[in-house]
């Protein structure tokens, strides 16, 4: 099966370094507007009119991939049904916003109450399929490679929990907390897929991050044999490092909300299923600081008539114009992505630790 999730992370990236020069071409004949810029970060400046929307490449090719593995491989399961759709759902969310703003040239997209409503839908969906998951047959595998996959399973060092619901785990504990679960999951879903789009505002900074965490989650993945979560996970890293090629500063393409979205609603629901939710505030640290600066920026200066604590919220933006302390030499966005992959990775081992040893 490792070999199967290889192969998919192969023709995702194949896809989408395919897909992603004919997006930027049709961006320029069409002569659409890019990602906006920020006028107080002035290195910003250079990145006027860069195509946006790349997300919608990288996405469209880890679904069609992922989706044709799981076919194959007789992974067509209900958890791999939950996250193949919160992955599509959330990416549509994203993509109505970006329309809005470069199509019809509305600068606020969609409204706030119009993307909670949808994303309180899509943890509505989840949750329904969640708690039919017992009644869903998986489809067998198709053809020679499929029987051979299945006949060669990565050895299976922890138990599989399965679908347990309205159960998270925290640990060894296990808590039924009954209907509250479909709470739990919408405001696990909305709070990661806003915390990874804020995240996504330097050149590369969130393909690599988001990388790293499904990394994470392929061990746990692997370790349980959730061959048909580790089959999405793998094709969601190759699309990523696809796109990271054209991503890297000095970037050519954003991800835009189309991408950043469906990456944190991913995540969410990822940890969810593998009953692993816990792990999320170790190895998305990075999107709970990015948060955490905006929502004290916000509180501070509200309570304050106007006074900041940091240059510029997100916090990456305030390493930008002045280093940690905010009145040093800005740091450039290849040390900020330095630094914030290596930290990402680190919490990502600390926790695999924890969830192995604990």
């Amino acid at each position: 099966m490792l070999i199967a999730g290889i192969f998919a992370a192969v023709f995702a990236m194949i896809l989408t370094i395919l897909g992603i020069p004919r997006f930027i071409m049709f961006f320029h004949r069409k002569k659409l507007g890019g990602q906006p810029t920020l006028e107080e970060v002035k290195q910003h400046a250079s990145k006027a009119g860069t195509p946006t929307m790349g997300g919608f490449v990288f996405v469209i090719a880890a679904l069609i991939i992922s989706l044709a593995g799981a076919l194959i491989l007789g992974q067509l399961s209900a958890q791999f049904i939950i996250a193949w759709l919160v992955f599509a759902l959330y990416s549509v969310i994203g993509f109505f916003d970006d329309f809005l703003k470069i199509f019809k040239k509305k600068n606020q997209g969609l409204t706030a109450v119009q993307k909670l409503l949808a994303q309180i839908f899509i943890g509505l969906v989840s949750y329904v399929i969640y708690t039919s998951g017992p009644k869903i047959k998986e489809l067998p595998p198709i053809g020679k490679l499929g029987d051979f996959v299945a006949q060669h399973p990565i050895p299976q060092t922890l138990p599989n929990r399965g679908l347990q619901v309205n159960h998270i785990y925290l640990f060894n504990w296990d808590f039924n907390i009954g209907v509250f679960f479909l709470v739990f999951i919408i405001i696990w879903l909305v709070g990661w897929s806003n915390a990874v789009n804020l995240t996504d505002g330097l050149d590369g900074l969130a393909s690599i991050t988001v990388s790293i965490s499904l990394v994470a989650y392929a061990i746990i993945a692997g370790a349980e044999g959730r061959y048909d979560i580790l089959l999405i996970i793998f094709a969601v890293i190759g699309a990523l490092l696809g796109f990271f090629v054209f991503n890297h500063k000095p970037a050519k393409i954003f991800m835009g909300d189309v991408g950043s979205l469906a990456l944190g609603g991913l995540l969410g629901i990822i940890s969810i299923l593998l009953h692993a939710e816990w792990t999320l505030l170790l190895i998305g640290a990075v999107y709970v600081i990015e948060t955490l600066s905006v929502m004290i920026q916000v509180t501070y200066f509200k309570r304050t008539g106007g006074k900041r604590i940091f240059r510029m919220a997100p916090i990456h933006h305030h390493l930008e114009l002045g280093g940690i302390s905010g009145k040093a030499t800005g740091w450039s966005e290849w040390k900020i992505d330095g630094v914030f992959w290596l930290f990402t990775a680190l919490m990502s081992a600390i926790a695999l630790l924890i969830y192995f040893l604990v």
